[in-house]
């Protein structure tokens, strides 16, 4: 969510009465985790929501021309639309142009406003066979992972350049003995995921660091000691 800044709205529609309306948003998120919408009070949705408060926000992790989408992290988020008070629009209004500056040429338009998507309940798909509904409440405690805006250039440099270290570290600490062929498909603070391959077949293997991480300096000497670690066991 901390990472993206667009996603599809649903309401339900007024008319015709009570079906799913989708309709594509942008937002920004507020310190207590809640999204926050400028919307035009003209929009099928802003009508929606006015007659009923219900709705969901679904943001989507994006994937790389001839990826998977179904494989890739995404996000419902469910709650009540409300308008925000006057007293709010300010800082409001500051939090939503940091994430969507190019809102600036109609961020004073009249027949706009701000609402906020109350939440209720928090539904995550990290991809197939992976999926939970997660508390409200310690959605809004949780912080954004530091290692969102590089971990693309760490994924693409360990399959590049440290295949045969993958290998190691799925059959060493993945409990995998029989890979022979591992690629990286995402990292963050508490670890990473490797697609293994082998006699046995193909599944995604979970490793976790030792603690969490907050850099790529600390992510590679992680690494570094798991493969040494790996390579002293005899893997």
């Amino acid at each position: 969510m901390a990472g993206g800044n667009r996603g599809t709205l649903c309401t339900l529609a007024a008319d015709p009465a009570g079906y799913p309306f989708g309709s594509v948003v942008t937002y920004a998120m507020a310190d207590d985790g809640s999204p926050l919408f400028f919307v035009s009070l003209m929009a099928e949705h802003t009508q929606n929501a006015e007659h009923d408060r219900r709705a969901s926000l679904l943001v989507a992790e994006a994937v790389a021309d001839g990826d998977d989408p179904l494989a890739s992290g995404r996000v419902t988020l469910l709650g009540d639309l409300h308008r925000v008070a006057d007293a709010e629009v300010g800082p409001v209004r500051d939090r939503y142009l940091a994430a969507n500056p190019s809102a600036a040429y109609y961020i004073d338009f009249g027949d706009f406003c701000f609402y906020r998507l109350a939440l209720r309940a928090v539904r995550y798909v990290g991809g197939y066979g992976r999926m939970s509904w997660v508390d409200a409440g310690a959605f809004v405690e949780a912080t954004p992972d530091p290692l969102a805006t590089s971990a693309a250039a760490i994924v693409a440099h360990m399959n590049a350049d440290h295949a045969e270290a993958l290998v190691l570290m799925c059959r060493h600490q993945g409990a995998r003995p029989d890979t022979t062929e591992a690629t990286m498909s995402a990292v963050d603070r508490y670890g990473f995921e490797v697609v293994a391959s082998g006699p046995g077949g193909r599944s995604g293997v979970r490793l976790g660091f030792p603690r969490p991480l907050a850099s790529p300096e600390e992510v590679r000497a992680a690494m570094v000691a798991m493969v040494r670690e790996a390579r002293g066991a005899g893997v």
